[in-house]
């Protein structure tokens, strides 16, 4: 099959590939072989198709696979740890095989010397019990003696072992501190090597593909961890951006009501205005045309308009109706006597208004 026929969520696409690479593919031919691959599909335009798709991210894919990184990371750790004491644990027990050694080496000479001198002693006993005509006596201590040098036989290949022992203990010695080449742990895949082995043998190492694949898995979780904090600081950036454009519209759409509800109050007052204007020119109306039909009153010509307003207001908030009142308000604003005013020019324009 080609990727140009299928699907990314066909059933045969290894989905560890499309998301990052395949754990069967990269542990092939190691120590730690997984065995091949279920999904036999492993084809670069299906992973691109996938990582451009509008479901990117959101199959599940990414969290099997993160899972399955950590559990194989987890796992190399655990021997890391277990490789790195099982080194202390070495060092530590062939220092003190050492001490062992020479304790259980002195005791057995020291036991194999008292029976060689017992059966020194058994051996002049039987010579002397042979000269002496007593046979009895005689095989006695020779029987004594040949027990005795069998204990010895044996005690000597004890110390023979022992010596074997002792020398394995000094060849695995050797091997971890030879010289200069201390082992050490690989803190990538948890193999023993040495630290200060040949260079071309720590390149060979570096570039094995057991070495390579604990790498990859370490560089991917790495990089997935990266990418979910990108996509998290990400979210809350973009809500912190759309509370503040929310804040921004409710702050318009207040300004935008504030200056409506301005609008309105000036509208309101200006409306106000023109009513107490029109009542205003309605009362003086009214109490002009009484007034202009008081008897007496005969026309004049308006010199001012600005002082018959002002008057005609006086007169209205006085209430008076006719001449006589008139004249009491005019002299009481003027403070002159209403004789002095020209009363019948005022009444003409308070007549000349309600025309």
């Amino acid at each position: 099959l080609k990727g140009s026929t299928i699907d990314f969520d066909h059933p045969d696409v290894c989905r560890d590939f499309l998301v990052g690479f395949c754990l069967a593919e990269a542990f092939r031919n190691t120590k730690n072989d997984l065995g091949f691959c279920p999904y036999p599909i492993h084809d670069e335009a299906l992973k691109k198709r996938y990582q451009e798709s509008s479901r990117f991210g959101r199959l599940g894919y990414e969290d099997k696979y993160f899972e399955r990184l950590n559990r194989m990371h987890n796992e190399v750790r655990r021997k890391i740890e277990k490789n790195e004491a099982r080194l202390v644990h070495t060092r530590a027990d062939t220092h003190v095989s050492e001490e062992v050694y020479d304790k259980k080496k002195k005791d057995l000479i020291e036991k194999r010397e008292m029976l060689g001198r017992r059966i020194e002693g058994l051996m002049e006993e039987a010579e002397i019990e042979g000269a002496q005509g007593n046979v009895a006596a005689a095989q006695s201590a020779v029987q004594k003696a040949d027990e005795l040098t069998r204990q010895r036989s044996e005690l000597q290949k004890e110390e023979e072992t022992l010596e074997l022992e002792r020398q394995r203990a000094i060849t695995m010695e050797d091997q971890l501190t030879a010289g200069n080449k201390q082992m050490q742990v690989c803190q990538v895949c948890g193999c023993f090597m040495l630290t200060n082995d040949a260079q071309s043998r720590i390149d060979d190492h570096l570039s094995g593909k057991l070495h390579i694949a604990y790498t990859r898995i370490k560089e991917q979780i790495d990089f997935m961890m990266r990418t979910k904090e990108e996509k998290k600081l990400q979210l809350e950036k973009d809500h912190t951006r759309g509370k503040e454009d929310r804040d921004k519209k409710r702050d318009h759409r207040d300004r935008d009501d504030d200056k409506d509800r301005e609008k309105e109050r000036d509208r309101k007052e200006r409306e106000s205005r023109r009513d107490r204007s029109r009542d205003r020119d309605r009362d003086r109306k009214r109490w002009v045309r009484s007034i202009c039909a008081a008897p007496g009153v005969r026309a004049a010509e308006i010199a001012t308009e600005k002082s018959g307003v002002q008057m005609i207001d006086a007169l209205v908030a006085t209430g008076a109706t006719d001449a006589k009142g008139v004249g009491r308000v005019i002299e009481k604003i003027t403070k002159k006597r209403a004789r002095e005013i020209d009363l019948v020019f005022t009444l003409y324009f308070l007549k000349h208004l309600c025309t």
